[in-house]
Formats: structure tokens, C-alpha cells, sequence
């Protein structure tokens, strides 16, 4: 007995630890004064729920939904916000927002999965493909849902097919949903800048080839273009990052024929498609070729040596250095590297380079612009329809550009004619903490069509970008691998295998570019990659390839 009742009592208290560590919450979360309806009652009552008009429920009813998000001086909670609480009032539908920052996100979304005391929801940015295979019974399938519930998300359906494809799983449900940044949003990752004013010193054309490119930084290393006296100049700043295609060196791969995707996710960081087929962009000869170039440019000090090395500190200190040491680099936009009066007096942007066999292109990074698991509903929700009826109207019009661009008469102002301005941040803010102290922003479910283009003037900053985008897109690449959903097995086995592969193409990226000898390790470097079971992650990626693509 004495037994038994030990056992019971630990198993109490460690329900009574788990509740308490995953039901985190915010304080001052307001209360329309009405009587509201518990979420934790039993199923949803029909005679409150109401599936078309306003408000969504008769009685007021709150929702769990858990947020990947930090809140601080500079960051308001979600509950701060507006039109977010125009959006409760309206629908009688109340939000407790559970916002839990990065660093603590992980450990306590698992134990949520684990303890099963879920939220009524996820938003934003913090819900993996993995997170959802793994405990799919975790959360509610929405295919019937949406068809019932949902006519602006239906709407996106129709008007951007890839969107559905995006968030179907390899069962055909869809557990999560999306978001769209087709308005002034680049699908690309960086643009290339170089000095015009060191060009203009020095009597040069803005080079077209990889040749002609070549030549000029070697003017620039040799000619003292800044004028101080010093050999001092850096030809060609670039800042490797695993995964991560700005500032870095996969900006000139294009020119030898190949792409480097560096998407988000880690699985499929390398992958690219030639002529319909699934291709290993670092087994390819464009790509070898590539890295000769970018050999040749390390070894005549024509490029920053610490590429590998630097961190983000340090190249940025380099670009905004008060000598005006850097002569070419590749970045967002100009003025991130350099700031906004430099970007105005000296940089011009560097169009797509030529390369020796006339290749000439610029990568598009297939998640750019479409994501997914930016909401699902779990299993603990009590109202899924209701649920669904409010996460549609994220998707409506006013809603997506006041979840993108910034709330109406705070970051944008909405005219009676149905144009609307985006504001100017603060002197003291860049774009993007104004941005993303104010609304959700990229984390979030929105639908932002290319047709809001004719509606909504952006800031300077995302126009400068759109100005940027505008200038490579004759040359975008043309074949993309896209953001396949996998199955569990095909996941497990990824995940598997991709971690080595990558490590090991990074660690040889990095010594090919550094040491050279590429061709005479050239055999050897590929053996390994399938060593470390490429063939058969390859025969995943073409096979996910094909059913998206039926």
C-alpha cells in the first residue's frame, strides 16, 4: 500500500509540474465583460457557433494559441496590438497569447507534445514538418474545415495554386497553413553591389562577364582607389553562413550554370533542377568550376580572407569602416552593408555576371516567397470551427497588409479611396525592428497578393529592395526545386543522412575555395558524398519531386 500510494503521489505531482511549466501566460489580457464560454467545455455548442456573419460565436469564447515570440521594450505582446483585438471584438473570439521566446521555444513545445497539454493553436514561426509528422495526432486536419469555413483561404487557393501544394502532406491533409509574400517581397536573397566611385577613379566599366570582374578587382587591390595611401582595400567582402545565401559566395554560382538554393530547410539546402530532373548542385562540374573561380579571387588576395572565419560583427565593421575599404559585396540590400549614405554615394547595383561559357542567371530560394506551418489547430481545441472562421479573416485583405507592412495609423495609413502609404520608421529604428515591434510580420498567416501593388506604397526600404529584385528577374532561375512536403520515413531517413552530407560539403567548400587542388580531389570528394548515402537521399528528393509536380 505504502507502495501504491508513493507511486500515486509522484504521478500527481509530476502532472501538477508538467501543467505548470506548459501553460505559460500573459498578463492583462482584456475581457469584452460578457460571460465567456470556457474553451476546456466539451465540444462546441452549434447554437453559439455561427458559420457565416458576425460576430463567430453568440457567446464569447477564448482561445490558447501559443506564440514563438519575444516580447520586450522594443517588442509588443500580441495582446498590445489593435487590429488584433479589433479582430476579437468583432468575432467574440478572445486570445490568450502564450508567447514564449526563442531560446526557451523548443524545450517548452516539447513538453507540451509530450505532457499532451496543448494550446488551442500554434502561430507563427515555431511548428516544424517534423514537429508535425511526429505527432500528427497532435493536431486537427483542416482539409473540411477550410472547404466549409474558410472563403478567403479557399480564395488563395484559387488564385495561387502552389499555396495547396505547399501545405498538403503526403497523406493529402493539410495540418498547417501558409504564408504568402507576393507584393514588393523578393523571391531571391541577395543582390551584388560594387564601388562606382572607385570605377570612376579609376577609368573602369562596370564589368558584365566574370572575367571582366575578375580584372577589376584586381584594380582595385593594386591601384589604391581609396586614395589613403595604404594597400589597405578589400576587392570583394563576402560572409559564408551554412544555409544562407546573403553576403555569401553561392551568389556566383549562376554564372557557371548551377544554383545553390540554400532554402531554409536544412534538408534540402543544396538542391536544384535541371531540365525536370533533381540535381545535388555540389556534384555538379558548374559548381566544381565555381569554386576555381572563387579559388583564383582567394589566392590573388583578391577576396576577403576570413570568408570562412568572419562573424556578422566583424563584416559589417569591415563594410562601414570609415576608410572605405570594400570595393564589391553582395547583401539584402546595399545599404544593410554599408549603410544608407554610402549606398547613395558610392554603390550602384552589379547586374547578373557572364560566365566563361555564357551562363548567366540569379538563384531564387524556393521558400522565399510561399511558407508554411504558420497555424495549425491541436487536437485540444474545443471550437475548430470557430478557430477556422478567425484564422480566415488573417487572410482577408486588411488584415494580410496590416500583418505584413505594420497596423493601419500606426505603420501604414489606409486612404478612403483604399490605397494605403506605409509610414517611414523612426530615426532611430531600422525598418525592421520598427516592423517587428509593431505586428506578427513574417511570422505569421497572411496573403499578400502582387495585385496589393497597385493599392499600397511601401517604405523606402522594401521599395529599394523590390527596385533591386526587378533588376535580375530577366535572368531568374528558371527551374526550382520546390518546398516539398515529405513523408515521416522519407523525413527520418533525411535527417538521417543530410546532416553529413552538408557538414561534409561545407568543411570542402571552404578548403577547395581556400586551397584549391579541385580537380585533383575532385573524384574523391564525390565518392564520399555517396559514402555518406547521397544516391539514396537523392532518390528521395526526385521521388517527393515527382508527386508534388503530378
Amino acid at each position: 500500500m505504502k507502495k501504491i500510494s508513493a507511486l500515486f503521489l509522484s504521478v500527481v505531482m509530476l502532472a501538477s509540474l508538467l501543467g505548470g511549466c506548459s501553460r505559460p501566460t500573459l498578463e492583462g489580457i482584456e475581457s469584452t465583460g460578457q460571460e465567456e464560454v470556457s474553451s476546456m467545455e466539451n465540444a462546441e455548442d452549434s447554437s453559439n457557433f455561427n458559420p457565416t456573419g458576425y460576430p463567430i460565436v453568440n457567446q464569447p469564447i477564448t482561445l490558447r494559441i501559443a506564440v514563438n515570440r519575444t516580447v520586450d521594450s522594443d517588442r509588443k505582446s500580441l495582446a498590445e496590438i489593435d487590429y488584433l483585438n479589433d479582430l476579437a471584438k468583432k468575432t467574440n473570439i478572445n486570445i490568450e497569447w502564450i508567447e514564449i521566446g526563442p531560446t526557451a521555444w523548443n524545450e517548452k513545445k516539447n513538453l507540451m507534445f509530450v505532457s499532451g497539454d496543448l494550446p488551442d493553436a500554434f502561430l507563427g514561426e515555431g511548428i516544424s514538418d517534423m514537429d508535425i509528422l511526429t505527432n500528427v495526432q497532435s493536431f486537427i486536419p483542416m482539409n473540411d474545415l477550410i472547404d466549409n469555413y474558410a472563403p478567403n483561404i479557399k480564395e488563395c487557393f484559387e488564385k495561387e495554386q502552389e499555396l495547396k501544394k505547399v501545405v498538403t502532406s503526403a497523406d493529402g491533409q493539410i495540418y498547417s497553413l501558409f504564408r504568402y509574400r507576393g507584393s514588393y517581397f523578393p523571391n531571391t536573397m541577395d543582390t551584388m553591389a560594387i564601388n562606382k566611385t572607385w570605377l570612376d577613379t579609376l577609368g573602369l566599366e562596370i564589368p558584365t562577364t566574370t572575367e571582366e570582374y575578375y580584372e577589376v578587382l584586381k584594380k582595385f587591390k593594386e591601384e589604391d582607389p581609396n586614395g589613403n595611401g595604404k594597400a589597405d582595400e578589400i576587392p570583394l567582402i563576402l560572409y559564408h553562413q551554412m544555409g544562407n545565401a546573403t553576403n555569401s559566395e553561392a551568389n556566383f554560382f549562376p554564372a557557371f550554370g548551377v544554383y545553390d538554393n540554400t532554402s531554409y530547410s536544412d534538408t534540402i539546402y543544396h538542391l536544384m533542377v535541371k531540365d525536370g530532373k533533381p540535381l545535388f548542385t555540389p556534384a555538379q562540374e558548374g559548381y566544381k568550376e565555381a569554386l576555381k573561380y572563387l579559388h583564383r579571387l582567394y589566392k590573388e588576395g583578391l577576396m576577403d580572407p576570413e570568408i570562412f572565419t568572419t562573424s556578422g560583427e566583424a563584416y559589417n565593421a569591415k563594410c562601414q569602416d570609415s576608410e572605405e575599404l570594400i570595393g564589391s559585396f553582395t547583401a539584402w540590400t546595399i545599404s544593410n552593408s554599408v549603410g544608407f549614405e554610402r549606398a547613395e554615394k558610392d554603390f550602384v547595383q552589379l547586374p547578373p555576371l557572364k560566365g566563361p561559357n555564357g551562363d548567366q542567371g540569379w538563384t531564387v530560394v524556393n521558400d522565399m516567397r510561399i511558407g508554411r506551418n504558420m497555424f495549425e489547430i491541436t487536437s485540444s481545441n474545443k471550437y475548430p470551427e470557430a478557430t477556422m472562421r478567425w484564422i480566415d479573416e488573417w487572410y482577408s485583405q486588411d488584415m494580410s497588409i496590416q500583418t505584413f507592412y505594420g497596423p493601419y495609423d500606426v505603420m501604414t495609413e489606409k486612404n478612403e479611396d483604399g490605397t494605403v502609404i506605409a509610414h517611414e520608421p523612426p530615426e532611430e529604428l531600422t525598418y525592421g525592428m520598427w516592423r517587428w515591434g509593431n505586428c506578427p510580420a513574417d511570422s505569421a498567416p497572411y496573403a499578400c497578393f502582387p495585385e496589393f501593388e497597385d493599392i499600397l506604397t511601401p517604405a523606402k526600404q522594401q521599395m529599394d529592395r523590390d527596385v533591386f529584385q526587378k533588376a535580375v528577374e530577366p535572368y531568374l532561375q528558371k527551374e526550382i526545386y520546390p518546398n516539398v512536403m515529405f513523408s515521416l520515413e522519407q523525413m527520418n531517413t533525411l535527417k538521417k543522412i543530410m546532416p553529413d552530407i552538408n557538414s561534409y560539403e561545407e568543411m570542402m567548400r571552404a578548403k577547395f575555395i581556400s586551397e584549391g587542388n579541385i580537380d585533383e580531389q575532385w573524384e574523391e570528394y564525390l565518392n564520399q558524398l555517396n559514402k555518406l548515402g547521397l544516391s539514396e537521399a537523392m532518390n528521395i528528393f526526385i521521388d517527393a519531386y515527382n508527386n508534388y509536380m503530378e
